[in-house]
Formats: C-alpha cells, sequence, structure tokens
C-alpha cells in the first residue's frame, strides 16, 4: 500500500510539474525558457493602436495698463495618430527575456481651427460685447503673421485654404502635412530589449513577480520637418531621437486579484540629423526633454482554468508622467515651423545679423525656423481599462482604452540669452552689468514674437484618447 501511495503521490507531482503555471500580471510577465515544463518560450505580438488628442492653443497678452499677464484664447489643435507593430519576444533563459519590436505609423494628421468651441454662443469682435471666440479678426496668430491672413493648407501644397474658403464658414485656419504610411517615412525606431524577473511568484509563491527591464530605441527612420515652401517635401514621423528606456514593475497575485505598481525612466539622445540643434553657449536648454512616470493598479481575475491556461481579466490601471524642460516638437511645432514671422532677423535678435563673425549660429542663418520650441515641466495623468484573455497554451489577446490628461504649460519658452556674467569666456570681452545686449550674449534661437513674456504660446486643455488592440501568439 505504501509503495502505490508513494506512487500516486510521484505521478501527481509530475503531472503537476509539467502544467503551466498561471502567467503574472500583464506588467510583469516575462518569457521564460530552460524550465523543465517550458524549455523554450516564443511570443509574437501584433498591436494596433488609435490616437485622438485635442487641445487649445492660447496665449498670452498684457492686461489693461501692462500690469499682468492675461491668457487670451486662439486656436484648437487636433491630431490624429494611426500606429501598428511588430514584436517577437523570446526567453534566452529562465525569467529573461529578449524583445525586438518595429512600431508603424500608418498615418499622421494635425489641423487647427480658430477657437469656436462656444458655438452658437460666440460673440466675435465688433458683435456689441466681449468676444468670447476667435476668428481672422482678433486671432494672435494671424495678427503676428505667424500665419498668412487666409490660412495655410499643407495637404493642397499651397498657402491659403480652397478656392472659395471663407472664415465666416468655417474656422479652419491650417492643415499640416499628412505623415507616415510607408518607407522610412512610417518609421521612427526600432526597439531592442531585455526584461530580467529576479523574483517570482510563479517560482515561489511567498514572493512577488518583479521585474527589471532596458529597451533602447534607436531612430532610424526619415526626420519630421516641414517647411511651407515645399509642403509636400517631409512626410516623416521620426523625432529623430535615441530613447533610452529603464523600467521596473512589482505584482502579487491574491487569488481573484493581482495588485502591482511600475517605474520608468527614458532618456533621450538626440541623432546628428535630427532638429535638435546646438546653437552656443548662450542657448541655455539644448537637449530634448526627458521623461519619467509610475503605473499602478490591478488584474481583476473574474474566470480562470488553470488545468486548460483559459484566463480572462480586467485590468484596471492609473498613470502619472513628468515631462521635464526641453526641446521638442510642441502642439504647435508645425504651425511655427517656417513661418516667415519667426525667421532669424537681426532687428529682434542681433545674433541673427550675419556680420557678427563672433555668433554662434551659423546653423540656422539663412534657415526656415525648424518649429521646435523650448517647453516647460508639465505632469501628465492617466487611466486605462483594459481587458486580457489567455486564450489556451498559444493565444493572447488585449483591447484596451486609455485617456490621459496633461496640465496645461508653456511650449514656446526660450529665453532672450545669457548675459556676459553668465556667458563670460564665450565669446563676449566684457560685462554689460547682467543684461543681455549685445550678440554674442543672444540666444540665436529667441523669437520675441514667442518668446517674449507676454506673447508666448500655451497648450491647454490637453486630451488624449487611445484605442488599442493585440493579439499575441505563444510557442
Amino acid at each position: 500500500m505504501l509503495s502505490v501511495g508513494r506512487a500516486l503521490v510521484l505521478t501527481v507531482a509530475a503531472l503537476a510539474a509539467r502544467a503551466q503555471p498561471a502567467i503574472a500580471a500583464e506588467i510583469t510577465d516575462v518569457a521564460s525558457s530552460f524550465d523543465d515544463d517550458n524549455p523554450f518560450d516564443l511570443r509574437v505580438r501584433l498591436s494596433y493602436f488609435h490616437d485622438e488628442t485635442r487641445a487649445s492653443i492660447k496665449r498670452e497678452g498684457e492686461g489693461p495698463g501692462q500690469e499682468e499677464i492675461i491668457v487670451f484664447k486662439d486656436l484648437l489643435y487636433a491630431h490624429s495618430r494611426d500606429t501598428m507593430s511588430v514584436k517577437a519576444e523570446v526567453g534566452i533563459f529562465q525569467d529573461l527575456s529578449f524583445h525586438l519590436e518595429l512600431p508603424f505609423v500608418l498615418g499622421d494628421s494635425r489641423e487647427y481651427r480658430f477657437d469656436q468651441a462656444l458655438g452658437a454662443g460666440c460673440v466675435y469682435p465688433g458683435g456689441g460685447s466681449t468676444p468670447n471666440c476667435v476668428n481672422a479678426s482678433n486671432s494672435g496668430t494671424i495678427s503676428d503673421g505667424i500665419l498668412p491672413a487666409n490660412g495655410y493648407d499643407a495637404q493642397l501644397a499651397q498657402p491659403g485654404m480652397p478656392a472659395g474658403f471663407d472664415f465666416t464658414q468655417t474656422s479652419l485656419v491650417f492643415r499640416g502635412t499628412p505623415r507616415g504610411g510607408s518607407g522610412l517615412d512610417s518609421l521612427d525606431t526600432i526597439n531592442l530589449g531585455l526584461t530580467w524577473g529576479p523574483l517570482s511568484q510563479r517560482r515561489d509563491e511567498t514572493k512577488p513577480t518583479f521585474i527589471l527591464g532596458f529597451e533602447a530605441q534607436i531612430s532610424f527612420g526619415n526626420v519630421m520637418k516641414f517647411d511651407r515652401a515645399r509642403p509636400a517635401g517631409n512626410h516623416a514621423i521620426s523625432e529623430g531621437l535615441h530613447r533610452l528606456l529603464f523600467r521596473t514593475a512589482i505584482s502579487k497575485r491574491f487569488r481573484y486579484v493581482e495588485p502591482y505598481m511600475g517605474f520608468w525612466y527614458m532618456l533621450p539622445i538626440a541623432r546628428d540629423e535630427s532638429l535638435f540643434i546646438d546653437y552656443g553657449p548662450t542657448q541655455r536648454n539644448k537637449g530634448p526633454q526627458q521623461m519619467a512616470g509610475t503605473v499602478f493598479g490591478f488584474e481583476g481575475v473574474p474566470w480562470e482554468r488553470k488545468e486548460r491556461q483559459l484566463k480572462v481579466a480586467i485590468d484596471v490601471r492609473g498613470r502619472i508622467e513628468g515631462r521635464f524642460s526641453g526641446r521638442g516638437y510642441s502642439e504647435g511645432w508645425e504651425l511655427f515651423a517656417s513661418s516667415p514671422a519667426l525667421d532669424c532677423d537681426a532687428k529682434w535678435n542681433p545674433s541673427c545679423d550675419p556680420n557678427m563673425t563672433a555668433n554662434m549660429n551659423k546653423k540656422y542663418q539663412g534657415q526656415p525656423f525648424t518649429g521646435l520650441t523650448n517647453i516647460d515641466n508639465h505632469a501628465i495623468l492617466g487611466a486605462d481599462l483594459a481587458v486580457v484573455v489567455q486564450a489556451g497554451k498559444y493565444v493572447g489577446l488585449h483591447l484596451g482604452l486609455q485617456y490621459t490628461h496633461t496640465q496645461a504649460h508653456i511650449i514656446t519658452a526660450d529665453d532672450v540669452g545669457q548675459a556676459f556674467d553668465e556667458a563670460k569666456g564665450k565669446g563676449c570681452e566684457a560685462p554689460t552689468g547682467g543684461r543681455v545686449m549685445r550678440a554674442c550674449e543672444y540666444n540665436p534661437a529667441f523669437r520675441p514674437v514667442v518668446n517674449q513674456i507676454g506673447r508666448r504660446y500655451l497648450a491647454d486643455n490637453l486630451d488624449n484618447f487611445r484605442v488599442g488592440l493585440w493579439a499575441q501568439g505563444m510557442f
């Protein structure tokens, strides 16, 4: 009897060893090979995302008596993007995986309209009351010459709107170049990464699942640019940034729920042919924005059959992100790019004078404005809701919705330059009392029409909505 009982125990143990344990929460899941029950783990994922972004583009202005700065309505911004990515992840050892991902932008478009969000309640200049909506007669973007009075349509490759366009009939004032779709215009980066799980609840039920990850996003797509003289000359979507992404996450399964938390940090590095140009020592902020964030939430598991590797989970997630001061493609970049009002003009910025041979802005003189500006620090808050399905040993599915709201922030925050006391030994010969007065002290990227306090642009009411779907095969 003893030998029969022992044989039964060994048989049950062997069956349990061959059964694939429950997969961890998606955020801490990692491909694993060289296990007794799983000698090789390969996963191939196809994803699709649709993003819609909306924002109010506002401007500073001087209040009565020039004693305060007031923010005024100007434009409404809309951005749409469709992305597809292919990702392969392979276990190279126990709880250690390598992945390769190629994201393709299928379509990307931007447009700007006068802020007429109040609809029938709008009052315009000359209406007998204080204006509360915007048209061509009271838009700062039009009056400052950043856009021509009849707008601009890059999709038709021409200045101005289509024939018969009438500002009294529509609020559309700018349409950007359609982007993405094919070849190197549709690619930004190739993503290579490692994920390691030093702790695994699957291996030891008393421990949480803990992962460490690193991803190098190598930029190689055509760099995104816009020139009104050649509006159809560039359809690229790449920002020209290599990105180093560091992340960690931890989760712990408690019967029907698995709470988790993760943290990440992203370091961008501009590649040589990008628009992140170093204009010299008087430019305070040269580099792109660094980012960091946290995600937290739980997977609820209302239904599961471990022996058949079936699971339905509801993933509820919150997110907080911080974007730090730096240069970048703001919500207004295509609006600003190559605008004649933003030419390097010695009348407003002495460093733009080509006769000043000590200048550090030779990379800029005679070139159209890139559109990149200095963007202030800001925070992003968001929430995700997803349904995650493990449909057997070989198939996984995910359908998710994401909403994020971005804190209002200045998007044209470049300063005038650095006075001799700060720029000593960098081209200036004598102090000037701590004021920026000479060409050698001016920031070549400074444009008073958008950078001077009282004229700067802000992004406000900035919301992003994302729908995502992926399917994964596991072999």
